[in-house]
């Protein structure tokens, strides 16, 4: 690879995560010992658990969080695209009728889901640090800017949820970011567009970034860098669309890429 990487972005679950879900060995160091490169988190999760994740070096990193809703940067918000709260209240109403979806509200200071089991518990919790549980999840509607609206059904987001939300407004869309979770997000959100705003900011050509990714909430990211890997486990349309192969999540393959290329 011949030309400079000035900015290095990387998706979370599936990609520089492993399935255990722990960063690859090494990972903090490239990051600080590479301070004229960019480094962007950028995920579904909500930023307080990128936050939680990377503390150690969140100064170094800008954080593109709810799937590009919001970026942040040194505890400051960089750009915001929420979702208009009677979209969010019309999503609820689609999904309202299936005991087995979980909706869950990623706010900007919280996230909030109604009282779910246990084992939808301990799922979410995963990628929201802050969570609270309500009675009803439509009165928290209007108290905070709706970043995200996910919505989870174990194992089985794509059969179950997207059919139910094919005519949703033009001003949302629904994103399958997992196999139990789908994202309903502004239309015009997406990691890609969060990272076209921070090339924009900083003056990085599309041709001086470098993107990982595994699922499709990653397509629009891959796009919008010159150098793009699809981990060896991603799913097969993000292969389609990234120039190049990774090793797998598992075998830290965006180390691996990262100890050639920078």
């Amino acid at each position: 690879m011949e030309k400079s990487i000035k900015l290095v972005a990387f998706d979370m679950d599936g990609t520089v995560l492993d399935s255990k879900l722990r960063l690859p060995k090494g990972l903090f160091e490239m990051i600080e010992s590479h301070p004229n490169v960019k480094f962007v988190v950028a995920s579904g999760r909500q930023y307080y658990s990128l936050l939680n994740i990377f503390n150690p070096i969140k100064d170094k990193l800008i954080f593109i969080s709810e799937n590009g809703g919001i970026i942040m940067e040194k505890d400051k918000v960089i750009h915001i695209m929420p979702v208009p709260d009677d979209k969010a209240l019309e999503v609820l109403d689609l999904v309202s009728e299936d005991k087995g979806i979980y909706p869950v509200l990623g706010c900007e200071k919280t996230s909030y889901i109604e009282n779910p089991p246990e084992y939808v518990m301990n799922d979410v919790a995963q990628y929201n640090v802050r969570l609270e549980t309500v009675d009803d999840i439509k009165s928290v509607v209007g108290k905070d800017n709706i970043l995200n609206l996910a919505l989870y059904c174990h194992k089985r987001a794509k059969d179950n949820i997207l059919p139910k939300l094919a005519d949703i407004s033009g001003d949302l869309k629904a994103v399958l970011s997992a196999e139990s979770w789908v994202d309903v997000i502004n239309a015009n959100v997406n990691k890609g567009n969060a990272i076209k705003v921070i090339q924009e900011i900083f003056g990085i050509s599309p041709e001086e970034c470098v993107a990982f990714g595994d699922y499709m909430n990653d397509y629009e990211m891959l796009q919008n860098c010159g150098e793009s890997y699809a981990m060896e486990n991603a799913h097969d349309e993000i292969k389609k669309v990234a120039k190049y192969i990774a090793p797998s999540n598992d075998d830290e393959g965006v180390m691996q890429v990262l100890k050639k290329i920078l």
